[in-house]
């Protein structure tokens, strides 16, 4: 691992093939640009293990480039983590593979369509208050019926999460109507948590 302080404030991290980037926007606040091959479920276990540090994703924007390459950035809050952001190597918990079942979550609403992008994905759109895990614990659910996004826009505006994610079995291949009816049922139980 490489990791370099930049004058600007900012730290650049490479580990092999993938790169981070954080920057302080403001205090507690911060941007985190990522890049690399990374591999299945890496956003599910980025997305929890940020938020086992009491660190938020308010918004980010990642997508799968046609040479299998990730690119994304995420604007976080630190919410009183022990750990400092601009500390942390976000290339490292993107790598981690060990995904396990997290908290339930709970959703006001979704819309899951048939999407000829990439290939044939799942389009899911979400609105849900907004909490710490949230995301972790949908992309954690997602992989463990074995879809992973192929590109994903978080949004959280005044309490709520916005999120839109294409959603591809893993490895790429076009999602089955048994995993859309698979994907639907865990969001019908979440709505009824709400």
């Amino acid at each position: 691992m490489d990791r370099t302080s930049r004058t600007d404030g900012s730290t650049f991290t490479r580990r092999g093939e993938n790169w981070s980037e954080v920057t302080e926007l403001e205090p507690a606040s911060f941007r985190v640009r990522l890049g690399g091959p990374f591999r299945g479920a890496w956003l599910a276990s980025l997305s929890s293990r940020l938020a086992e540090q009491q660190i938020s994703i308010d918004h980010a924007h990642a997508r799968l480039t046609g040479e299998r390459l990730w690119i994304a950035e995420l604007h976080l809050l630190g919410l009183g983590s022990d750990r400092h952001p601009l500390a942390i190597d976000y290339a490292e918990l993107a790598e981690d593979t060990d995904i396990s079942t997290k908290p339930a979550f709970a959703i006001d609403s979704y819309r899951l369509l048939e999407s000829r992008d990439y290939g044939g994905t799942l389009m899911l759109s979400l609105e849900a208050p907004d909490s710490l895990g949230l995301l972790g614990s949908l992309l954690t659910r997602l992989a463990l019926l074995g879809l992973v996004p192929v590109e994903m826009h978080i949004e959280t505006r005044a309490g709520r999460a916005y999120d839109s994610l294409w959603l591809s079995a893993a490895g790429g291949a076009p999602t089955t109507s048994d995993a859309r009816d698979a994907v639907a049922q865990v969001l019908d139980r979440s709505c009824k948590i709400a």
